[in-house]
């Protein structure tokens, strides 16, 4: 599969910020289209999938209990994802200063990890049940806004896992705040109505 092939784009208001949707493991592009309308009407969207695996099991990185992840594969990746993005966002006139990065599971937990590290451009990020990565070389991200959430019954991603990125975004100045469910892995429409609200309020 060729990388055009994993991206697709919906239009919006030039003047909004646009999303970068980040899918978790075996996510689709419409899917995450789609829930990315329901979260911000107004602005464009734009999905890039992950190039690690195929079909239902495509990452953005390799996510296995086996053994742990390869970083330069998980900078590469992001590096990738931030280029790719702002060339989409010139080639539309949308502004990839205000980009909101939003993120689910292994796509929330790149999305953590390129604002942390300064490679995916934008203002803000939303991060559904994100998993930890280390980023080696963190950069200092003030005035960046982040919203987390978490389930209580996450038998993949604990809450812990979860405050942990918390702490190191507030470590490179970001402004964060933290919703925790009683529910499991999967989103709760307490989740997705919370996430709506902060966006609308908070960029």
């Amino acid at each position: 599969m060729v990388d055009e092939d994993l991206i697709e784009w919906m239009p919006g208001a030039n003047t909004a910020a646009p999303l970068l949707l980040l899918q978790g493991t075996g996510g689709t592009n419409q899917e995450i289209l789609n829930f990315g309308r329901r979260l911000a009407p107004q602005s464009p969207l734009i999905t890039i999938a992950g190039r690690q695996g195929s079909g239902a099991e495509r990452q953005y990185f390799r996510q296995t209990a086996a053994g742990p992840t390869d970083p330069q594969q998980v900078y590469n990746e992001a590096v990738w994802l931030g280029e790719t993005v702002i060339s989409l966002c010139q080639e539309h006139r949308w502004d990839a200063d205000k980009l909101i990065l939003v993120g689910y599971s292994n796509g929330a937990a790149m999305a953590a990890y390129g604002a942390r590290a300064g490679v995916i451009p934008g203002q803000a990020a939303v991060l559904f049940h994100p998993l930890w990565l280390p980023v080696a070389h963190p950069v200092s991200r003030p005035g960046y806004q982040v919203w987390l959430s978490a389930g209580q019954r996450d038998l993949l991603v604990s809450v812990a896992t979860v405050q942990r990125i918390q702490t190191a975004c507030d470590q490179v100045g970001a402004t964060t705040e933290m919703l925790v469910t009683g529910g499991s892995h999967m989103l709760t429409p307490q989740e997705v109505l919370a996430a709506q609200t902060w966006i609308t309020q908070n960029t």
